[in-house]
């Protein structure tokens, strides 16, 4: 199996830089695209979360988020919540998506977290097991170098990992806006796209009032959810994933994530059934 998992690895780095153009191909060749996802996306659940620092408690609150609010719930916390309740946890020693594209701004070594009764069968070599304390841990770490989370189920990594079928294995990314393979989204396929989604109980506002056009935001939005419009942000809900890069880099605090604390255990009981944890 080691020796599978390192030609996993090997073609993945070969590859990893054609995935804007097999993206595109998913939209222009439809047949193509229904088996690309029938293949590598069948059944994914991925969601993302704010970068830390970048939203806010929502202000309409009812007395049951008050509550939450003052335990300072924040997004990050459903990704915790999933991990104490979790047996097997796994932490790569490496990004492979930052290996891949030589990422020189964010560190390698902050590879994923892997969760479930797939990790027993990924190669040691890759990583290590950890107590959930200590995952946690790392996630505080890798908020700490502005990277953001994705949790959830995605088919590509038991299939480069070889863990066997694609609910024993659930995947936390910690991206960088350069190098996630999530890159993609704005080019690929719509029922492919639509399996990457924003955290449940997160909006994100433009106050056109404070906005200057200076086209920041649309720069740093690696899913292209943004354009200047007569000398305005105008942003595509649809196509928002809300990790709030756009927001930490407005000089006029024009755009604003809120989220809902009382969704947050609610998320994470779900995220949490998504995979087979023994």
């Amino acid at each position: 199996m080691g020796i599978v998992s390192g030609i996993s690895v090997f073609l993945v780095n070969r590859v990893f830089n054609t995935r804007y153009r097999l993206a595109r191909w998913t939209r222009k060749y439809p047949r193509f695209g229904r088996l690309v996802k029938r293949i590598a996306f069948d059944g994914d659940d991925m969601s993302v979360l704010p970068k830390a620092g970048t939203a806010h408690v929502r202000v309409d609150l009812n007395i049951e988020v008050e509550n939450a609010g003052e335990r300072n719930v924040v997004p990050t916390d459903m990704i915790k919540n999933v991990l104490r309740r979790s047996e097997k946890i796994f932490i790569m020693d490496f990004c492979l998506c930052r290996q891949s594209n030589k990422c020189k701004d964010y560190p390698v070594s902050k590879g994923c977290i892997f969760i479930g009764k797939g990790t027993e069968r990924i190669s040691p070599k890759y990583g290590r097991f950890v107590t959930p304390e200590e995952a946690c841990e790392y996630i505080d770490e890798c908020d700490r170098l502005g990277l953001v989370h994705i949790i959830g189920r995605n088919k590509l990594d038991s299939l480069w990992l070889h863990t066997g079928k694609h609910t024993d294995l659930m995947t936390i990314c910690n991206c960088c806006p350069c190098c996630c393979l999530w890159n993609m989204v704005r080019d690929i396929d719509g029922g492919i796209a639509s399996t990457y989604r924003r955290m449940a109980g997160v909006e994100v506002s433009v106050d056109r009032e404070k906005c200057i056009g200076c086209g920041i935001c649309m720069e740093k939005c690696f899913v292209k959810a943004i354009r200047i419009v007569e000398g305005k942000c105008e942003l595509d809900d649809a196509k928002c994933r809300a990790c709030g890069r756009c927001s930490e880099e407005c000089p006029k605090e024009a755009i604003t994530l809120t989220y809902d604390p009382a969704v947050i255990d609610s998320e994470a009981d779900r995220i949490f059934g998504l995979v087979n944890q023994s």
